[in-house]
């Protein structure tokens, strides 16, 4: 996936009238509803704690999410492979402590979507829904978490471990592939 034109304009142009919102969302068998946060740009969307209500699809209902500060390293790729990305997440220990905690004895990874936003100021209701530029898909291999934030390592999940050439839902057959199985 690559950053659209649009947002790598509005990231570089300095442009003070249009503002990107980074959101992030961490979803879990064990929750009831996905934690969705919503980074604070300068003060113009709100206070943390406070939430903000934007739909996560185009067209999609309003969905809350809570603002509050938050870091992205989006895993990427080099000469070597698939490298890994970083969150950092602050003043919100009690929510991925729980999280944590309900994913024991899960067999299922955390997923992690990153969704942005280019706004003008005044128009937030306007919003239909995310850039095409959203990382979704992603997994949370560890966590580390502290009384003040919590740092989590995000990944594109392993293809090694997806779709082994074997059951009805194999992505290799012997008929389509037969060079695999001789």
């Amino acid at each position: 996936m690559t950053v659209s034109v649009a947002l790598r304009e509005a990231y570089a142009s300095g442009d003070d009238e249009g503002v990107v919102i980074e959101t992030l969302e961490v979803d879990h068998a064990s929750l009831d509803a996905a934690i969705r946060l919503v980074r604070n740009v300068d003060g113009q969307l709100g206070e943390p704690g406070e939430t903000m209500a934007l739909p996560i699809e185009a067209g999609g209902p309003r969905l809350a999410h809570l603002l509050c500060a938050f870091e992205i390293i989006a895993p990427g790729a080099d000469a070597d492979g698939p490298t890994e990305g970083k969150i950092r997440i602050d003043n919100v220990s009690d929510l991925m402590h729980g999280l944590l905690k309900g994913a024991i004895g899960y067999d299922q990874a955390i997923r992690v979507t990153i969704r942005f936003y280019r706004v003008l100021p005044g128009q937030i209701d306007r919003v239909t829904g995310p850039d095409d530029d959203s990382f979704s898909g992603l997994e949370m291999t560890a966590v580390e978490l502290s009384a003040d934030s919590a740092e989590g390592t995000i990944t594109w999940p392993d293809g090694r471990q997806q779709n082994v050439p074997s059951g009805p839902n194999a992505f290799f057959d012997r008929a389509s592939y037969p060079a695999l199985f001789t």
